[in-house]
């Protein structure tokens, strides 16, 4: 994936938080798929649904709250992007 294409979080993707707050569920809401989600997975969806943002912006926030390389952390932010794109949650 290019690290500066800009991606966002589709309408019909439904975020819901664990009463923590540190995990969730997102849901298709047109396909009733869903994938559960841990804090990580939270803090690039809730960026992806503020608008269109880069691979290379998620991982930098990863990173701020998380103690990985940077590497780690674009893998990471590569794999969701690409499971979200599968499950056709993403605008590109």
């Amino acid at each position: 994936m290019n690290p500066n294409t800009k991606w966002s979080l589709k309408k019909d993707a439904y975020i819901e938080l664990d009463p923590d707050g540190s995990s969730g569920v997102l849901i298709d809401t047109n396909t009733a798929n869903y994938c559960s989600c841990n804090k990580n997975a939270l803090l690039i969806l809730k960026k992806l649904k503020k608008g269109k943002t880069t691979i290379s912006t998620l991982t930098k926030e990863i990173i701020k709250k998380n103690s990985v390389s940077l590497s780690v952390a674009r893998k990471d932010v590569s794999d969701f992007l690409i499971k979200l794109k599968n499950m056709n949650l993403i605008n590109e």
